[in-house]
């Protein structure tokens, strides 16, 4: 299958000397044209770089529309791998009309693509996709990223060697797997439809998880009540702060009066001493509003106090005894065989 460069001009030549009766007249600009093209495929393909060759080898097989030429493209496919593709190049050749006026080129040519095909056909591997599970008869199956027909689903469908990803999906449950297939194998790949964690975008309907529960996140319990307790602690220690803060206000007001009143302040005695910068008597309101003030804060400062410790108490009784949540029962253990497409092994639950 091995091209070479004067074999190929060989084929092309044929094709551009001859005008089948399906073929449009070709001109010399066409000739030139395809002629190039078919050097720079051959160039390409003894270098190994079949995709770019085959771009190539169709673009003349376009301008020239021979069977000589198809071959070209039919190996070239072969040589990617693609081999479901170069037996269609194949037979398309083996389909070919071709006149009593065409050059013997053209009739080689078709008896050498039916021989290529014969030996082709049974490398093409092939692979049946089944879908189980509910919903299963609506599922979109999609093979690498295109659309399965449904009338495919259960038959044996021919295929490309190489690692292949097989999909179902409807609007509450999904499959995936990816799956190796060799050459002149007989694949299959069974989609066990689960249903989805979410609701995809688009509109499918929640999945119900057991318990009959509509798919709402239930809260741990007495989740409520710890949050009620953390917001106890929380105004019981700030009322405390508040308290201590009002106390040593007080304190630092006492202090500044006792400054102007060289006696302690007992009772409502106003204060009738002298200042102690210029011997004036210290006025009886200034005494009076010290006293309010000390009293007012050290009122408050209790206050704050009650407010605090009720909070802090609430907050440690609510939180001590908030239900806990009760440890997920442990999945019972079990393992199983399984065989898959060329591989096998044990799969289980822990």
């Amino acid at each position: 299958m091995r091209l070479s460069k004067g074999i190929g001009s060989l084929l092309v030549s044929a094709a551009l000397c001859a005008s089948p009766a399906w073929a449009q007249p070709i001109d010399d600009q066409v000739r030139i044209a395809a002629r190039a093209l078919a050097d720079e495929g051959f160039a390409l393909y003894g270098e190994g770089k079949y995709a770019d060759a085959l771009v190539k080898f169709e673009r003349a097989d376009a301008l020239v529309n021979a069977p000589t030429v198809k071959l070209l493209s039919a190996r070239t496919l072969e040589k990617l791998g693609r081999l479901v593709e170069a037996a269609e190049k194949y037979r398309s050749i083996t389909i070919l009309q071709i006149d009593d006026k065409a050059p013997d080129a053209f009739r080689d040519a078709q008896g050498t693509a039916a021989k290529e095909l014969a030996a082709l056909t049974p490398r093409i591997p092939t692979i049946e996709l089944t879908v189980q599970g509910a919903g299963a008869e609506i599922a979109t199956v999609m093979l690498d990223g295109k659309v399965f027909p449904r009338a495919l689903i259960g038959v044996k469908t021919p295929l490309n060697p190489g690692v292949h990803r097989v999909e179902a999906d409807t609007p509450a449950s999904a499959a995936a797997i990816d799956l190796k297939v060799d050459e002149k194998q007989a694949a299959r790949a069974v989609l066990e439809l689960k249903p989805k964690s979410s609701t995809e975008p688009g509109g499918g309907d929640v999945v119900a998880p057991p318990g009959g529960d509509t798919g709402t996140t239930k809260k741990p319990p007495g989740s409520t009540q710890r949050i009620i307790s953390y917001v106890s602690l929380g105004v019981g220690g700030a009322a405390t702060i508040a308290g201590v803060g009002l106390l040593a206000s007080a304190y630092s007001t006492r202090s500044d009066m006792e400054t102007y009143c060289q006696r302690a302040v007992d009772g409502d005695e106003p204060c009738t001493n002298v200042s102690e910068k210029d011997d004036t008597p210290v006025s009886p309101l200034r005494y009076k509003n010290y006293r309010e003030s000390i009293d007012t804060r050290a009122t408050l400062s209790t206050a704050m106090f009650v407010v605090g410790g009720v909070g802090l108490t609430a907050g440690l009784v609510l939180l001590l005894t908030a239900p806990k949540a009760k440890p997920a029962t442990p999945t019972k253990a079990s393992v199983e065989p399984w065989i898959g497409i060329g591989s096998a092994g044990l799969r289980g639950t822990f």
